[in-house]
């Protein structure tokens, strides 16, 4: 009798496990809404900091921060080639339904809460603690 009483509780504490195991490896993705994904941005987005010169291939940007804007998002002031991606519970995603922007340097990597809604294909707008709830946006130069 102890020993059927011990198979359940052996047998319950594994299907816990099992099942603690499987939430953990699923991550939430956001609801698909239907809408392709739209092109890697391409072209110059300035804004009061400066501007982002993003490449079209999806990973490269150059960065041209005035000495306010380097100061407050915490990146080189002037001209500065990096790479950048768009994150989504940190696995890769299209930048207008990801939660994080981050942009990384040969020495260090910065990660930026994406402003969803903002940043799409003439935008690209994220938050900086500096810059308190206001989004730091750069435009689309035409």
């Amino acid at each position: 009798m102890n020993r059927t009483r011990f198979s359940r509780a052996a047998g319950l504490l594994l299907c816990l496990f099992i099942l603690l195991g499987i939430c953990a490896c699923t991550q939430e993705r956001p609801p698909e809404d239907g809408t392709p994904e739209p092109a890697a941005l391409d072209g110059t987005f300035s804004g009061e900091y400066g501007s982002l010169s993003f490449n079209g291939d999806g990973t490269t940007v150059t960065l041209d921060l005035t000495a306010a804007g380097a100061e407050a998002l915490a990146l080189p002031n002037g001209k500065t080639a990096a790479n950048y991606v768009f994150l989504f519970h940190n696995e890769q995603w299209r930048y207008d339904k990801a939660e994080t922007f981050r942009i990384i340097l040969a020495d260090k990597s910065l990660s930026f809460r994406n402003a969803l809604g903002q940043t799409d294909e003439t935008a690209v707008a994220f938050y900086a603690d500096a810059a308190g709830d206001q989004a730091v946006v750069f435009r689309k130069q035409s």
